[in-house]
């Protein structure tokens, strides 16, 4: 939870509520947007001086905003250089698919119905996320570089972590890898979704 934090903030400083929100739309499949679990996170990176907070009021009520520091950036550094580990990519619910074959055969058909509707309920909130993306693309690019370069402190640590001069060209970078891993996320239900329709179609005809 630190690092996906750590990732937002360097896009944009976030309030907890917007960091939420963000997490909820965007990344769920990725890690959890429970308050508690980014609030634990915000106060390990606080201690750490990892990020900074500024307070202000909007509509009588006092807001906490967190932007990303210099050592924030280095953690983030230090995270992202290690390849990705495979060995950390597992899902416990998967696990249940193991065992599957010990209850009875109208267990093992609720299961697999219920898994593919979420699945296939997955790939459409996916499609709408990918749709829309690929259609606002270029004026979200265009938007988001205007507004890094009106912080300065945002400025300096996105071209810092990404060592690109055109601010443009970071910013396209961050577009092009989150299209990426909408793209891998389709791939995997829809092999998800034909694996799994093919064991509850055997279920039925056995």
């Amino acid at each position: 939870m630190e690092h996906i934090i750590l990732s937002l903030l360097l896009i944009k400083s976030m309030t907890v509520y917007e960091i939420k929100m963000f997490i909820g739309q965007n990344l769920t499949t990725v890690c959890s947007d429970s308050l508690g679990s980014i609030q634990t996170a915000i106060k390990k990176l606080l201690s750490k001086e990892c990020v900074e907070v500024r307070e202000y009021i909007e509509n009588n009520l006092l807001k906490k905003e967190y932007s990303i520091t210099d050592k924030g950036t280095q953690q983030f550094r230090e995270w992202i250089e290690v390849p990705m580990n495979l060995e950390k990519v597992k899902n416990m619910e998967e696990g249940k698919f193991f065992f599957l074959g010990m209850v009875p055969k109208e267990v093992r058909i609720q299961s697999l119905e219920g898994y593919i509707q979420s699945l296939v309920k997955e790939k459409e909130k996916l499609c709408t996320i990918q749709a829309y993306v690929e259609e606002n693309k270029a004026h979200a690019i265009e938007v988001n570089v205007e507004r890094i370069k009106e912080d300065e402190q945002l400025t300096h640590h996105l071209l810092m972590i990404s060592e690109q001069d055109s601010l443009h060209q970071a910013v396209q970078n961050i577009y092009d890898y989150q299209m990426y891993s909408l793209e891998y996320g389709l791939a995997r239900l829809e092999q998800d979704i034909v694996f799994y329709e093919r064991i509850l179609q055997k279920e039925k005809e056995n």
